[in-house]
């Protein structure tokens, strides 16, 4: 089949970027043609590209910055048999009433479905989401023929290494010392991926006697037009911080917060190798969101063999299997218009000082294989394509 795809460049750094990247070459090889729209990583004129072993032709903006005014023409030239969209529907206008059949891969992340993203789907072909609880949410919204595909991973990649060799990879200290960390885009206020909470949470960690180093693999002032000044919270929380390319090493040797150097993160030059050594780095991995699509760093660190504490809300239950999900302590309206949950500081504390303690061993869940990239495309892809092959 002749697709095109929506979403972020696939050699950018975003959450809508690596599916692609990992999608788009497994896909070639099973003989269809893919074509993306890129509404971030690319400014510039039509053009074709390597992704991995697969030609992708690559569609740019005109206008509108999401492809509202151009899609049916780039869609008309590609011929696409089909047009899926990997990105947040809500800013998307009219599409189920185009020339072409949509498809949209989307992620779900309130209690109900937000009436902003039922009003975007409406003509749709068939809803994609990312996790049962999605699908759950939408067949009780009317949208009976919604399919689950799920993100993947590279399990070449993401497996367990050594923990010593690995922070000496990242440049975190090889002193033994317990490190819990996080791997999120602060990019949103409130903060989604619970920033604020987390960093209360380690503060009540150090206060009950306990040591150790937080990781934030994040940019310390907001990546976009929202997010929090995290330097201003550690200051006013009294929590010494420093980056790992800090030059001044007391600095560095006091921190109790690290955070990585922040013009690779700005310049989006951070490799999945690399953070395949963040996981691996780390005794425990952070995820309380308030909400998740998905949660792709859940699973890569669970594939690396990292415990995980995520909170037991929206897709995050369904994908913890080393660790524990906290119950939110209590439910907050967001303005997309739906509930999603607010993270008890005192439970990530109480899981962080468990896991310091051995509460939790480094293991691989058996799930996890579930989710290879090359299961997904032939387990989920490649059924759904055909069924809409054979629809003509």
């Amino acid at each position: 089949m002749r697709l095109m795809f929506t979403g972020a460049a696939p050699w950018a750094n975003s959450g809508y970027s690596k599916p692609l990247r990992y999608l788009f070459p497994r896909l070639a090889a099973a003989g269809h043609e893919i074509a993306l729209c890129a509404f971030y990583g690319w400014d510039g004129t039509t053009t074709e590209t390597d992704v991995g072993g697969a030609r992708v032709r690559i569609y740019p903006t005109a206008r509108d910055g999401y492809f509202n005014d151009i899609i049916e023409y780039h869609a008309a030239s590609w011929q696409a048999q089909a047009v899926i969209t990997l990105q947040d529907v809500w800013i998307l206008q009219d599409w189920g009433k185009k020339n072409f059949r949509w498809c949209p891969w989307l992620p779900i992340d309130t209690h109900p479905v937000s009436q902003p993203i039922l009003k975007a789907i409406e003509g749709c072909h068939t809803p994609l989401v990312w996790v049962d609880w999605a699908k759950r949410e939408l067949q009780q919204a009317g949208w009976m023929q919604t399919r689950v595909i799920p993100f993947g991973v590279d399990l070449e990649l993401h497996q367990p290494a050594d923990r010593d060799a690995a922070r000496a990879a990242v440049g975190l200290p090889n002193d033994g010392r317990f490190i819990a960390g996080m791997v999120a885009a602060n990019s949103s206020y409130p903060s989604r991926k619970s920033f604020p909470e987390v960093l209360l949470a380690w503060v009540d960690f150090l206060n009950r006697g306990n040591e150790g180093l937080l990781y934030l693999h994040t940019t310390i002032t907001p990546k976009g037009k929202a997010g929090i000044d995290l330097a201003n919270i550690l200051q006013l929380l009294n929590l010494p911080w420093s980056t790992l390319d800090d030059p001044d090493p007391a600095r560095k040797a006091a921190a109790v917060v690290m955070l990585p150097g922040q013009h690779e993160m700005w310049a989006g030059t951070v490799s999945d190798r690399k953070l395949a050594s963040i996981y691996n780095a780390l005794d425990l991995y952070l995820a309380p969101s308030m909400a998740e699509g998905f949660g792709i760093p859940i699973l890569e660190a669970q594939a690396c063999g990292v415990p995980v504490v995520t909170l037991n809300n929206t897709s995050m239950h369904e994908l913890t299997w080393n660790g524990i999900a906290l119950e939110p302590l209590q439910l907050t309206w967001e303005q997309e218009g739906g509930w999603r949950g607010v993270a008890p500081v005192e439970g990530i504390a109480d899981a962080i000082e468990s896991a310091a303690h051995g509460g939790f061993t480094r293991r691989v869940p058996e799930e996890v294989a579930s989710f290879d990239w090359d299961v997904v495309v032939e387990r989920d892809w490649l059924p759904f394509l055909a069924d809409l092959e054979a629809e003509g």
